[in-house]
Formats: structure tokens, C-alpha cells, sequence
């Protein structure tokens, strides 16, 4: 497990955890059940940024965190949400719709896309406290987990991306789930982050059927699209229910 873990740090973020931990596949999908888990070492980092920069500026503060992000994430889940978003609305047939996700080139709707997400990481990372910027990864990964639960692997292509979505079952599902409210109980605003928390998670379930009802399932891109819309959906949630 503790080797899945470092997988799961190794593949999803640019931390380095040294040369020899060496990707398995049995190892990364029992290490699913750390996927929220692994969250919280980006937002320790963010933290971490967050609190340097506390005496700065509200807005120097959001860039730097938005960097630190970036930095961090290696922009995964950015690349995603530009493919899902070129390929959904691009208004075709399936078929097509993965053809476009598929292609290396950023369309309009990807360039729109990244504009808006980085944009309001920005805005909101100045805005929120550290706790939410802390809790912000852990709310988007257990908002994919989620949004994997009970669909299958869209595409007819086999990756990572299929690894990943066909083995969330009822098991992964709910140990993400209580990793998330377990942190959402900690003594800092408890009732607006386990709020946040349970709306950003609803909310990455709700795109998933959507994203369903166009292409029949999930896949790796979609993921990555539905990590960034739960996490800015948290932080705006966050930022609501403090009035």
C-alpha cells in the first residue's frame, strides 16, 4: 500500500519520491483507496505557500498559489479538462468527440477552458483561508472518485485512464469518502468545509452523468476535468456559505 501510494504521488503530481518506486498495477489500484489521501500532500504544499505569503497582498498570494499548483500538478488535470472540454462541446458524434480529445492540438474551447479554470483559481486562492486552500485537492479527488463510481471506461482504447475508472468500486468509493470527511472534521470551520466538501463531491457526481450521457462512461481526460470543476466548485462553496 505504502508503495501505491508513492505511485499515486509519482503519476499525479511532480513531488519527487525517488527513483526507485517503479509503477505496478496491482499496487496503484489498491492504492485507490489513498487516491483522496494523496490529495492532502498538494495541499500541504499549498498550505505551506499559503502561509509564506500571508502578510503579502491577497492577489500576489492567489498567483503564487496558483503557480505553486501548476508547479506541483504538473498542469495533469488542466491538459484533461482542455481535451474534455474541446471534445464535448465540439458538438459531434462520439466517435468524433474522442478523435478531438484525442489530438494533440488545443482547440478553442480547450484555450477557453484553461482561461477560465486558471482564472478563477487565481481569484479564489486569494480570497479563500488556508484550510480551504488545504482541502481544495482533497475535495477534487474525492470528487473523481465519485464520478468514477458505477461508470465504466468510455473509450474503446485501453490506458492508465482505464486502470484508473474500472476499478472504483463501492470499496474505493467509500474510503474516499470518509478520508475526506475525516479531514473535513478538523477544528476549522466544520460545518462550512464538511458542507463545501459534500457539494463539491455531489456536484463532480452530477458532471459525471452528464459527461455519461454524451460519450457512455469516463475516461482519463474527463477525470482531469472533473478534479478542476470540483475544486473550484469547493472553494466558491466555501467562500458562499462564509457570506
Amino acid at each position: 500500500m505504502a508503495s501505491g501510494f508513492l505511485i499515486l504521488i509519482s503519476f499525479f503530481t511532480r513531488i519527487p519520491v525517488g527513483k526507485r518506486i517503479e509503477y505496478n498495477e496491482e499496487n496503484f489500484i489498491k492504492a485507490l483507496n489513498l487516491y483522496t489521501l494523496a490529495g492532502a500532500v498538494t495541499g500541504f504544499v499549498l498550505a505551506l505557500i499559503y502561509l509564506i505569503f500571508n502578510n503579502h497582498p491577497p492577489f500576489l498570494r492567489g498567483l503564487m498559489l496558483t503557480i505553486t499548483y501548476l508547479a506541483v500538478t504538473g498542469g495533469i488535470h488542466l491538459d484533461g479538462a482542455a481535451d474534455t472540454a474541446d471534445g464535448l462541446l465540439s458538438g459531434r458524434g462520439e466517435d468524433r468527440v474522442f478523435e478531438i480529445m484525442s489530438d494533440s492540438r488545443l482547440g478553442a474551447f480547450g484555450v477557453i477552458s484553461l482561461i477560465l479554470i486558471i482564472l478563477s483559481q487565481f481569484v479564489l486562492f486569494s480570497l479563500t483561508r488556508p484550510e480551504t486552500v488545504f482541502m481544495m485537492p482533497l475535495a477534487g479527488r474525492a470528487g473523481t472518485i465519485a464520478a468514477c463510481w458505477n461508470k465504466k471506461y468510455a473509450k474503446n482504447t485501453k490506458g492508465m485512464g482505464t486502470i484508473f475508472v474500472e476499478n472504483i468500486n463501492e470499496r474505493v468509493l467509500l474510503a474516499n469518502i470518509i478520508t475526506l470527511f475525516i479531514f473535513s472534521m478538523f477544528p476549522w470551520y466544520r460545518t462550512i468545509i464538511f458542507t463545501a466538501s459534500f457539494a463539491a463531491t455531489a456536484f463532480a457526481y452530477f458532471i459525471s452523468t452528464l459527461i455519461e450521457e454524451k460519450i457512455g462512461g469516463m475516461t482519463g481526460d474527463t477525470c482531469g476535468a472533473v478534479t478542476e470543476i470540483s475544486q473550484i466548485m469547493f472553494m466558491i462553496t466555501v467562500l458562499f456559505l462564509k457570506g
